[in-house]
């Protein structure tokens, strides 16, 4: 969540409504025409309403109908423009400032006088805390730093007891003891301070309360707990370590439909931190769910953005030149290494890139390359491959309706893989120069 410099304005003036209201003002007004409301709801964010700000700049919500929870406001496009706010039976009136850190005035709000301060008060002290763990992680932390984390540690514990104190008897109580995050009350070595923080870490966390899975208060302690304490960083082995880490958690939550959203949702996110990891939830676990929730997530669309990885066997496949008919793998046994190329006879991209992969494979007789041209039809492609006698080539027709684009899971041509002769996938080069580097490093 965005950081968000909060001034909390208290006014006794009251806003006449019939129910519960939301009203928020944006400043300025004229940049910020729509307003969209979400309910945190199952690790997902569930569309509620949106508004056109009325005559007085307001966008007013009838909130009558709507349940206590976590609730998100977003005021354009761009994902990190938004704010989080709780309803629990009250007039709510805030008036945000999206060109100054989304800072809020707290008009009117019981709960969000004591919750919104909170939110900011922790995020303020945790970061700084995080900041020295790093340090602790990578083995560059000195004594001035471990003095420093005691006193930060201790500012946060006043904090908390401040704001669980000042919120008794409030909805708010509930997520300010969840979202509280344990530290040890020092450090000493790296094994013993990270193996106290994951013993400790979950021990105010209730993974069956139902307030709090409809919050992002779970969720964004899992995804701390999964990727940011103490963070793998051996390239071959940290997915492994990513997936352990979720399979402690899982047992925890007795909820099968809450648990399985937590399984889509991680797989969902860490495509882009680790899509190996997307592939091990997708294979073991979501393939697995009853058909309702695998119909809630496209395993395909998300399959297709990761890719094939490096560390993976690349599929075997056959595929003809116009003459001769091969197997992937009865090639890739020959040489210490494989260049497979994907590329089209149609695409500009590759055809500046075809003669220079053409001059750094020249020297280079410990690789074979293989070129599969992916094609509507046979020509410009049947006289194009002609100037690279050297690569082994192949068609493949339909283009994008291949079902090779599906088994290499392509999304653009040229695309890259280097294979050894396991068929291991050892690289994927995004553009010639980055073949150029991973070249240079392999003999």
């Amino acid at each position: 969540m965005k950081k968000i410099a909060l001034l909390i304005i208290l006014l006794s003036l009251g806003i006449s409504s019939f129910g519960q209201q939301l009203t928020v003002k944006l400043i300025p007004a004229d940049k910020y025409p729509f307003l969209v409301l979400y309910k945190l709801q199952d690790v997902k964010q569930s569309y509620i309403d949106n508004k056109k700000a009325d005559e007085n700049g307001n966008f007013v919500f009838d909130m009558s109908k709507q349940k206590p929870g976590v609730y998100m406001l977003m005021y354009d496009t761009n994902p990190r423009n938004l704010v989080y706010f709780l309803y629990n039976n009250e007039d709510v009136s805030l008036k945000i400032y999206p060109e100054k850190e989304n800072r809020i005035d707290i008009l009117k709000s019981e709960e969000n006088t004591i919750y919104l301060p909170y939110v900011i008060n922790q995020d303020f002290y945790t970061s700084k805390l995080n900041n020295i763990e790093k340090l602790l992680s990578k083995g560059k932390i000195k004594s001035n730093d471990k003095k420093y984390f005691v006193k930060l540690k201790k500012a946060l514990d006043s904090i908390q007891n401040k704001f669980e104190k000042a919120s008794e008897g409030l909805l708010a109580n509930k997520y300010i003891k969840s979202m509280y995050t344990y530290y040890p009350d020092s450090i000493s070595d790296k094994k013993t301070y990270f193996a106290e923080k994951r013993k400790h870490y979950f021990d105010r966390i209730n993974f069956n309360d139902k307030d709090l899975q409809h919050s992002n208060v779970i969720i964004k302690k899992i995804n701390d707990y999964v990727i940011n304490i103490n963070t793998p960083v051996m390239p071959k082995t940290r997915h492994l370590e990513f997936v352990n880490r979720i399979e402690e958690i899982l047992p925890k939550i007795k909820d099968e439909n809450y648990r399985n959203n937590v399984i889509m949702s991680l797989a969902t996110s860490f495509v882009n931190t680790d899509g190996r990891v997307s592939k091990v939830l997708i294979n073991d676990y979501i393939k697995k769910m009853p058909e309702k929730y695998q119909k809630m997530i496209n395993t395909d669309n998300l399959l297709r953005e990761i890719g094939l990885l490096i560390g993976e066997t690349a599929p075997d496949f056959s595929f003809k030149d116009i003459n001769k008919s091969y197997k992937l793998y009865d090639i890739t046994k020959k040489k210490p290494y494989t260049l497979l190329v994907f590329w089209s006879a149609t695409c500009p991209h590759c055809l500046r890139a075809m003669p220079k992969i053409q001059e750094l494979m020249k020297s280079r007789t410990y690789f074979n390359v293989v070129a599969i041209g992916l094609e509507s039809e046979n020509t410009p492609w049947a006289d194009e491959h002609q100037y690279y006698p050297e690569f082994i080539h192949g068609i493949k027709l339909k283009k994008w309706d291949n079902p090779i684009v599906d088994l290499y899971q392509l999304q653009a041509t040229p695309t890259f893989f280097i294979l050894n002769n396991k068929n291991e996938i050892i690289a994927i080069p995004y553009e010639v120069d980055d073949l150029k580097k991973v070249l240079k490093t392999l003999k």
